[in-house]
């Protein structure tokens, strides 16, 4: 009786399992999502989004999703370097950011910034970026600071021609050519790269 027991509430699982009836865990939020949607699945993230979830409630002073979300999604300035953070899919909500600086961490991808089309400030340097094309809508920008990482191809950023100032020092770029469209650049660092070729 037991066995057939067991063996029916298997079954029965099973079927509710195939159905989409069983317990299923909450899926991460998107990238288009608030940073109170992450903050509140906090338990449902990767390790690496949790510790940025983490870093950015220290930030707001508070552990209350809620409360930091107002006072994160406020703000126009924010600074976290050394945190150290590697996902920054967390960030991705805080659409009103004029200014932002993750320098000294160990980013790699930096595609959630995307969705951060106000920044007039950008500075990432110190990290292990290789692909800067989730910079290329960020139209804003003024000054990026892209040093130290390990950057190869500038072309996406070619189309930035508010930039004022361009830091690309300490990167492996051969290829200047693509910015030559930015004609309002005051500033521009390129030492420590592989350019054989600046006409």
């Amino acid at each position: 009786m037991k066995l057939t027991s067991a063996i029916t509430l298997t079954i029965s699982m099973w079927i509710l399992s195939s159905w989409g009836w069983g317990v299923t865990q909450a899926a991460e939020p998107s990238l288009g999502s608030s940073f109170k949607e992450w903050c509140q699945q906090q338990a449902n993230l990767s390790a690496e989004r949790r510790k940025t979830v983490e870093v950015l409630l220290e930030e707001a002073g508070t552990s209350n999703c809620e409360l930091a979300t107002e006072n994160l999604s406020s703000r126009t300035e924010l600074s976290l370097p050394e945190a150290p953070i590697t996902d920054l899919s967390p960030l991705a909500g805080l659409t009103n950011l004029k200014e932002l600086f993750l320098n000294l961490n160990e980013i790699t991808d930096i595609s959630p910034l995307a969705r951060l089309t106000n920044l007039e400030k950008l500075g990432i340097t110190g990290n292990q970026i290789t692909d800067v094309t989730p910079l290329a809508g960020l139209t804003n920008l003024t000054e990026l600071y892209l040093q130290n990482n390990e950057i190869t191809d500038v072309s996406p950023l070619a189309g930035l021609i508010n930039l004022k100032d361009l830091r690309l020092n300490n990167n492996q770029i051969t290829d200047v050519s693509p910015l030559a469209r930015l004609t309002n650049l005051w500033v521009l660092y390129l030492s420590y790269n592989q350019i054989t070729d600046i006409s």
